[in-house]
């Protein structure tokens, strides 16, 4: 194995990126079999909670990218509130840093998967459904956490790839009023958050 390859394998093992993938893989995995054994083993409603799980991700990441991380509130008690959440502004005054990209707070996990999972209950979802949404999310967060180091510390050689990397770069290095969706630019399309030159 080439000495860069090599390099590029030892950073997918970075500590932050290691807990990122032995928390929320193997919780998604449970949540899958749960979901298929509170469904009656029904494939169709766990694939599509799956999807469903993924797609709600991407729109909590997009607001939580928008309006938290980006969130510097000057009244001292919102400044103490702003500590305890996941931290950003050294990752914008910094973006190479590779012990800076990855969220090492993951405790928010827990209430959202229990508040996300009462939520599409009282909604009517069936509870198969329900658990899948939640492994999607898992899996979602999971994806997001390694696209963002990719983009930040990897050669990325693919055409999506290079699109991805690029749309993040925009927001790191031209305007960080825009693109904040990381593993997709769905949102910025549909809140007009996308970067466009002349604008």
């Amino acid at each position: 194995m080439a000495g860069s390859e090599a390099r590029y394998l030892f950073q997918l093992d970075h500590p932050d990126l290691a807990r990122v993938r032995l928390t929320f893989l193997p919780a998604a995995s449970i949540l899958v079999t749960l979901a298929l054994a509170t469904g009656g083993y029904a494939v169709l409603p766990v694939l599509l909670g799956l999807v469903h799980g993924l797609l709600w991700w991407s729109f909590l990441e997009y607001l939580m990218h928008r309006y938290l991380l980006h969130w510097e509130p000057k009244a001292p008690r919102w400044q103490a509130v702003r500590r305890a959440l996941p931290g950003h502004r050294s990752h914008h005054d910094d973006p190479g840093d590779p012990d800076d990209v990855v969220s090492v707070k993951h405790s928010f996990g827990i209430p959202l998967a229990v508040l996300g999972l009462a939520a599409s209950l009282a909604t009517g979802y069936s509870l198969a459904f329900s658990l899948a949404t939640i492994a999607g999310a898992a899996l979602g967060y999971a994806a997001y956490e390694y696209v963002h180091f990719a983009c930040h510390q990897l050669p990325v050689t693919s055409r999506i790839g290079r699109y991805v990397r690029r749309h993040h770069g925009i927001h790191h290095h031209r305007d960080e009023t825009v693109n904040f969706g990381v593993t997709s630019p769905l949102w910025d399309y549909v809140f007009g958050t996308i970067y466009r030159p002349g604008r």
